[in-house]
């Protein structure tokens, strides 16, 4: 690269010599040696430029080469030659307007989000009043609203539950909590849904308690048990609770559709919704990747199994309960 950078200085200094040479030979007055120490000096002279020019452009030169984002830009160095400073102003230049357009991004993001909280908090009271008032209706018609009541109540908390994911560490509580009361509230969100779609639970937990956060567990399994609920229909869901290897497990068997073996790597992905059921209306990809978000902070290892068309079996690992869990309860 150097010496494609500097051919006109290579090919300058080799004609200036071939001259010299050229002129010893032509003009015999002009002693061999003295033409010999002349291409000699001019050639040791050449060479220590060479070295010099190397050496003060070889930290610019490499720290270019390791540039790998314009952030980088800020601990590299500025150059020693001219060519080199102004290649590093542009760089620097270019980094400040795109830090400044970053921090007008996240400034108009912030301002979204926030309006959007403010949003759907504002839809939660006519929602509650809408409850209220399905309450007070009978037969078929409550069954009904109530059951779309509780879908338009499930993606309001999952959009909120999608804005306070970011700053989920600083709203953590670990404690025992009993997994048995959580399910039920679980289940009685979606009793409605159920009633419609004649779905049953058989729940047996050997050991209910585990060490979490209370809130974003219940968001966890509102999520998978919803989605049981969503695609399944005249058959029970099935959940277990068990110690295997000396950690609870939670296991949630739904006899529903089912997830085909080439989607099922792909379910907790942001936006994923399926490859063969693409135009299903129901499905917005976004609970189950909440969910391994979620799990993933909590220390929780969530698994999936299922065969299409008969079942699906989502798997929870809990973490035993550790010193710092211990520190943290009290």
């Amino acid at each position: 690269m150097y010496i494609k950078e500097n051919i006109p200085v290579f090919l300058l200094f080799s004609v200036f010599n071939l001259v010299i040479l050229l002129i010893g030979f032509i003009d015999n007055s002009i002693p061999n040696i003295a033409v010999l120490y002349i291409f000699i000096f001019n050639l040791l002279i050449f060479i220590i430029y060479i070295v010099w020019d190397l050496i003060r452009r070889k930290q610019f030169t490499s720290d270019l080469a390791h540039l790998e984002s314009l952030d980088d830009v800020v601990g590299m160095s500025s150059g020693s030659t001219p060519e080199q400073r102004m290649i590093y102003d542009k760089l620097d230049e270019l980094r400040r307007t795109h830090q400044n357009e970053l921090d007008r991004e996240s400034q108009r993001t912030r301002e979204n989000l926030d309006e959007l909280t403010r949003f759907i908090h504002d839809m939660k009271m006519p929602v509650t009043t809408m409850k209220l008032m399905i309450d007070d209706l009978d037969g078929e018609p409550k069954t009904k609203l109530g059951a779309e009541w509780s879908r338009l109540n499930s993606m309001l908390n999952e959009v909120l539950y999608l804005k306070r994911l970011p700053n989920i560490k600083n709203d953590l509580y670990i404690e025992e909590i009993n997994l048995a009361e959580l399910l039920n509230i679980s289940i009685k969100k979606l009793r409605d849904i159920c009633m419609q779609k004649n779905i049953g639970f058989d729940i047996e937990l050997s050991e209910p308690l585990v060490h979490t956060d209370r809130k974003w567990m219940q968001f966890v399994l509102d999520q998978i048990i919803t989605n049981s609920v969503k695609y399944s229909r005249n058959n029970d869901i099935v959940i277990n609770g068990n110690i295997i290897n000396d950690q609870a497990q939670l296991t949630i068997t739904d006899y529903g559709r089912g997830i085909k073996q080439k989607d099922i790597n792909r379910i907790f992905e942001s936006g994923f919704t399926s490859t063969s059921d693409h135009d299903d209306a129901q499905s917005t990809g976004m609970g189950l990747y909440l969910t391994k978000e979620v799990c993933d902070v909590l220390g929780i290892n969530i698994e999936a199994a299922s065969q299409y068309g008969e079942y699906t079996t989502v798997t929870l690992t809990f973490n035993l309960a550790n010193e710092f869990t211990r520190i943290t309860m009290k």
